[in-house]
């Protein structure tokens, strides 16, 4: 290709000769791929091209001949608008202020023109107007006091009281005249536009002023949002632009556009703005600066300018409604249309809605077994279980979120069955806790817990005061488990002192569901093995046990009714209430295990007000006060809440199939 000719109608050539070979023969026809004839055009481009075409082969993606030659035709069309400015442009000598040296340039007149002639020329010519560095009416800008010399350039910064909020650097900026285009300044930290008609939304007010290089200050009129969209079809917004009719050339930040994501590289004479590894747009040096190539599309006039002062009254008159609702009524054309400047606040409604910050999610955590436990204490609104028990305590793992309970009588226990459950756990798994994550509590915040983590190298954290989204999984488990027991009493038709039951059960299984972001259980990743769930009865459903052998007679029931209660620890075997009994040793209202029981998981017998177990049970529950246990514990010796001693039997002991926990009275 040549340097004299379009280079897009070269390539429309070439494209065409490709064409012409391919339609040559009919039986060996010459055909080329369009990678193959791309690859010819970037490698033919003119000399002056040689930086296009670099960047061209190294890119990623594929080119198509069309798309080619129409990324060709942008180049060029921008290349030409660049040649136009250039001839416009002053040198990078030339100074927003400048020394008037027209007197020492000033020409005499010829000697035979008459004085009178002169006199009325210097009439004409008298200067009208305002000083350039100060805007003063009294002088001009040669005669400035503020003015420091010709050799400095113009600066601007932004005072401490001013709208951008950006620091108190010293971007050096270079001007020479008015002019719609848009530079590059690395060292400016604000973005500064002279004319108002490129704001696409405006707002005006305030009292900021710019700091200029030689002393003086420029006055903002306003702020706004400027879009400018580069020859490549990319449209970038510029938001928080100062309004400074005194500057002379509109300037975009480098280091805003850093901030927000933007990447600038300077090679040669052009700067590359990309974002993301995605082509933006670019631009050319330019008297001392880089002008970026823009279409002539972006200057628009701004169509919403409002003034503070109204913005204040239409929020007032709205009983100060957010900001939002202001905007949908502005889009609907019932209040007058407004934009408002980054970070602009209301004192009123800041001292009046305040609200808490929002509890950011947690990242992923990948610990191994027994490095993280979150603990929490709860009560089911002062509901004593059958036992006497208050309260429930639990305590999760953070890596396989299995799951222990406890069920206590007052918060002091806590820190008993937390040596409980650390003796259990760390002997089970081999491993030693590290982490214990608490609210505030009284249980978790007495001398004897934080002494006992001490010595054992745990280290406790405590969530903020009035914070629990802190310690949300145990938070989140307390929910689950006390929604579960409220769903498993109603069905089953409980009163609600037997919630310890429930509990226990709902944990039981918990534990052997799989949580939402694992496809394997809880109990899979703490046992290493995996779970059968073909065990399972439906909580509160009617049971017939099987009357132990020593107790059987060969006239007389086989079974019992009983309400199943749950699951056995440490045991193969089921909980059970027995609710009907035709056996004289076998009473009413006692829990009992075994295996032996045959499930009718449809009948609920405390549910139905009418049948005759109910009524039986009701008449001997008065004198009936079953012992609770905890899950993963042993169950509690009756006797210690019991005065009398238990009767024994002298009959001789045998191998039992159940064990029978019979109830006392205190």
């Amino acid at each position: 290709m040549v340097e004299d000719c379009s280079v897009v109608e070269q390539a429309h050539e070439i494209h065409t000769l490709a064409k012409d070979l391919k339609n040559c023969s009919k039986d060996a026809p010459c055909v080329l791929s369009d990678k193959f004839m791309a690859g010819g055009i970037i490698s033919k481009l003119p000399p002056s091209w040689r930086d296009f075409a670099t960047s061209l082969k190294h890119k990623r993606q594929t080119f198509m001949i069309y798309g080619l030659i129409g990324t060709l035709d942008v180049e060029e069309k921008a290349r030409a608008k660049d040649i136009r400015g250039k001839g416009v442009v002053g040198a990078s000598s030339a100074n927003l202020v400048q020394k008037n040296n027209s007197h020492k340039n000033k020409k005499k007149p010829p000697q035979n023109q008459p004085k009178t002639k002169k006199t009325t020329t210097f009439k004409k010519k008298k200067k009208t107007g305002a000083c350039y560095v100060c805007a003063s009416t009294d002088h001009f800008a040669a005669k400035c006091p503020n003015r420091k010399g010709n050799d400095s350039a113009n600066m601007v910064i932004s005072e401490p009281g001013g709208t951008s909020g950006y620091g108190n650097l010293l971007p050096t900026v270079l001007s020479v005249f008015g002019s719609p285009e848009w530079w590059v300044d690395t060292g400016a930290n604000i973005h500064v536009c002279a004319d108002a008609s490129l704001f696409s939304s405006y707002q005006t007010g305030g009292t900021s002023s710019l700091l200029m290089g030689n002393g003086s200050h420029a006055r903002v009129l306003g702020v706004g949002t400027v879009n400018l969209k580069f020859t490549s079809g990319k449209t970038v917004q510029l938001k928080n632009v100062q309004h400074v009719p005194t500057i002379k050339k509109n300037l975009v930040s480098g280091s805003l556009l850093c901030r927000d994501g933007f990447k600038l590289v300077f090679e040669s004479n052009k700067c590359i703005l990309s974002k993301f590894g995605t082509f933006v747009g670019k631009g050319y040096e330019s008297g001392g600066l880089f002008r970026l190539s823009l279409s002539d599309v972006c200057n628009k006039i701004a169509y919403n300018v409002i003034n503070v002062d109204e913005t204040n009254i239409w929020h007032s008159r709205l009983c100060h409604v957010n900001f939002g609702c202001m905007m949908r009524l502005a889009n609907l054309s019932l209040i007058p249309k407004f934009t408002f400047v980054k970070n602009s606040k209301c004192h009123v409604c800041i001292e009046s809605k305040q609200t808490r910050k929002p509890h950011k999610t947690a990242e992923a955590r990948s610990l191994a077994p027994l490095e993280l436990i979150h603990s929490d204490l709860c009560e089911m609104n002062g509901v004593l279980t059958k036992g006497g028990k208050k309260y429930f305590m639990t305590l999760i793992d953070d890596s396989t979120r299995f799951c222990y309970i406890y069920l206590l009588k007052s918060k002091d226990e806590a820190l008993h069955y937390f040596k409980i459950y650390k003796a259990e756990v760390e002997n089970q798994l081999e491993r030693k806790i590290k982490r214990v994550r608490s609210d505030r509590g009284g249980e978790y915040f007495s001398n004897l817990f934080t002494l006992f983590c001490e010595e054992h190298g745990i280290i406790h954290e405590r969530t903020p005061p009035y914070s629990p989204q802190s310690n949300g999984v145990a938070e989140r488990k307390n929910r689950i488990l006390t929604d579960l027991v409220n769903a498993m009493l109603d069905t089953a038709g409980l009163s609600k002192e037997w919630w310890g039951e429930a509990i226990l059960t709902a944990c039981h299984v918990l534990n052997r569901v799989p949580t939402k972001n694992k496809e394997i259980t809880p109990f899979e990743e703490w046992e290493k093995k995996r779970p059968t769930l073909s065990y399972l009865r439906t909580w509160g459903c009617l049971a017939k046990v099987s009357v132990p052998i020593t107790k059987k007679r060969k006239l007389g029931p086989k079974t019992v009714d009983c309400i199943f209660l749950g699951y056995a620890i440490h045991s193969v075997g089921y909980r059970f209430l027995i609710v009907k009994s035709g056996v004289t040793d076998m009473h009413v209202g006692t829990i009992m295990e075994s295996r032996e029981a045959t499930f009718f998981e449809n009948i609920f017998s405390m549910k139905d007000g009418t049948s005759s177990s109910r009524q039986e049970f009701i008449e001997d529950d008065s004198s009936a006060e079953p012992i609770e246990h905890n899950e993963h514990t042993l169950v509690e010796n009756p006797e210690e809440d019991n005065n009398d001693a238990p009767r024994k039997s002298k009959r001789q002991r045998t191998v039992k199939s159940l064990v029978m926990i019979s109830l006392y009275t205190s």
